[in-house]
C-alpha cells in the first residue's frame, strides 16, 4: 500500500479541481446523505417495533400483576383462607398501586419521549 502525504494537500492544489471532481463530489456526497437518511428511517422503525412490543409485555405484566393482587383479595378469606391481616393488604394494595402507576410512566415516557430541543 502506499502512503498518503496528507502536506501536499493544500487551498494553492484546488484549483486544480475539474469541474468532473467536483461532480464527483456531489455525487458522493449524495449517496451518503441517502445512506445516512436510509439509516435514520430504518432505525426509527425498529425503534417503533421494538416499543410496540414492550407496550405489549408490560401490559401484559400490569394484568397478570394485577390479577394477582384481586385475587389474594378475594381468595383471602373466601377459599384459600389465607386470612391475611388489614395492614399487609393495605401495604399489598398501596405497592400494586404504585407498581402499575410507575410502569405506566415509563411506557409513556418511553412511547412519547420529551426531546431535548423541544421548547418547554
Amino acid at each position: 500500500m502506499s502512503s498518503l502525504n496528507l502536506n501536499q494537500i493544500s487551498i494553492a492544489n484546488s484549483s486544480s479541481l475539474t469541474p468532473e471532481d467536483l461532480s464527483k463530489a456531489r455525487l458522493q456526497n449524495q449517496i451518503l446523505e441517502d445512506r445516512l437518511g436510509s439509516a435514520k428511517v430504518g432505525r426509527f422503525l425498529e425503534d417503533t417495533r421494538l416499543r410496540r412490543h414492550l407496550t405489549y409485555i408490560f401490559a401484559f405484566i400490569i394484568f397478570l400483576w394485577l390479577a394477582a393482587v384481586v385475587s389474594i383479595l378475594y381468595f383471602n378469606d373466601n377459599l384459600l383462607h389465607l386470612n391475611l391481616s388489614e395492614n399487609v393488604l393495605i401495604t399489598l394494595l398501596t405497592t400494586s398501586s404504585v407498581n402499575v402507576i410507575g410502569m405506566m410512566l415509563i411506557i409513556l415516557k418511553n412511547l412519547f419521549p420529551k426531546h431535548l430541543n423541544e421548547e418547554e
